[in-house]
């Protein structure tokens, strides 16, 4: 029976890739999950795992603060080669550009196994801890024999039926629940003010829309809701929002206002439109790219594609079904093919 070591260590990773272990084992082949301990997303990633029914084989301890690059890498560089010819590993699959996947694509080089990366597909701007920035993207790739783009299409299968049961939103099946994803800094005046001013008017003309804001209460935030959106009781303010929640949240929205791009790819997959607003410095698209519509930062705008969308159905709908030019990724059988075929 043929083994498969899968190293990552972030969550979106951690859901993106745990799809494919269940394949492996559907498949007999024996997967050994190698994750390093990261604190501060350490419960997080326990649920992931356990939702996916996902058991790590090892876990690589926490770094300690004395230690220096050089050692970090070492020590993980020596533990991974280790298990590599403890387990006898047949083939490797690492997961984005981390310091862990690129020191897990180097020990499997240097023992000769087949290295496998996985990443989100081009076009969609997903976190990620690259381990020294683009110069890793370089690096990985003379050590990756595939290099494939993986889609969420099964794990959102999972993830968003998960129960919404930590927000204060009642009779959610009879509202349009507008998602306010905001990542940008707290202090960032002019795109909270008009997107608050926005919400105002919204709110007040249509009584069946709900706004949800998952953001930190800074001063800032604070001064602006109190200011603006006083007493307005279609806005819910709440606590940033994990991947899980996040996830599941989007099975209830009926529209995405946000000032990025992270969005898109659940929202390409659910058919969920999303006005990204450009401008002020964000990482906002340039041109509409799938579900995703790029509208310019000001209160007039979004408040004219929102009621646009409220409007006319046709409208939504189309944007709705709108395919991505972007979106290019192999299903969980091409990574299995490729996994195993012959150099």
């Amino acid at each position: 029976m043929k083994k498969v070591m899968i190293v990552f260590d972030t969550p979106a990773e951690a859901i993106r890739i745990c799809p494919v272990i269940d394949k492996l084992k559907q498949m007999q082949y024996t997967p050994v999950v190698f994750i390093p301990k990261q604190v501060e997303t350490v419960g997080i990633m326990d649920q992931i795992l356990a939702l996916f029914g996902v058991e790590p084989s090892y876990v690589l301890s926490a770094a300690l603060e004395s230690q220096t690059l050089n050692q970090l890498t070492a020590y993980s560089l020596n533990e991974l080669s280790n298990t590599i010819k403890q387990e006898q590993i047949d083939a490797t699959i690492v997961c984005g550009n981390t310091r862990i996947a690129f020191v897990a694509a180097l020990a499997s080089y240097y023992n000769d196994i087949r290295v496998t990366q996985i990443q989100p597909p081009v076009g969609y701007d997903e976190e990620t801890s690259a381990f020294l920035g683009k110069t890793t993207e370089a690096l990985m790739a003379p050590l990756a024999t595939n290099r494939i783009s993986l889609g969420l299409e099964t794990a959102l299968s999972k993830t968003t039926t998960l129960p919404m049961t930590h927000l204060p939103v009642t009779h959610s099946d009879t509202k349009k629940i507008i998602l306010f994803d905001y990542l940008g800094k707290s202090n960032q005046r002019a795109i909270l003010e008009k997107s608050f001013q926005a919400m105002k008017y919204i709110t007040n003309a249509y009584k069946e829309v709900i706004f949800v804001i998952p953001i930190k209460l800074t001063t800032l935030v604070m001064e602006l809701a109190n200011r603006i959106l006083k007493g307005q009781k279609q806005v819910y303010f709440v606590k940033p929002f994990n991947i899980l929640e996040y996830q599941s949240f989007l099975r209830h929205a009926w529209l995405i206002l946000s000032d990025n791009t992270r969005c898109l790819e659940e929202a390409q997959i659910l058919g969920l439109p999303a006005l990204i607003m450009k401008g002020s410095g964000n990482n906002g698209i340039r041109q509409n790219q799938g579900v995703g519509t790029a509208i310019n930062f000001s209160k007039v705008q979004i408040v004219d594609w929102m009621e646009r969308l409220l409007l006319d159905a046709e409208c939504y709908e189309t944007i709705a079904r709108r395919p991505s030019s972007n979106k290019n990724t192999q299903s969980i059988e091409e990574v299995m093919d490729l996994l195993f075929q012959k150099s």
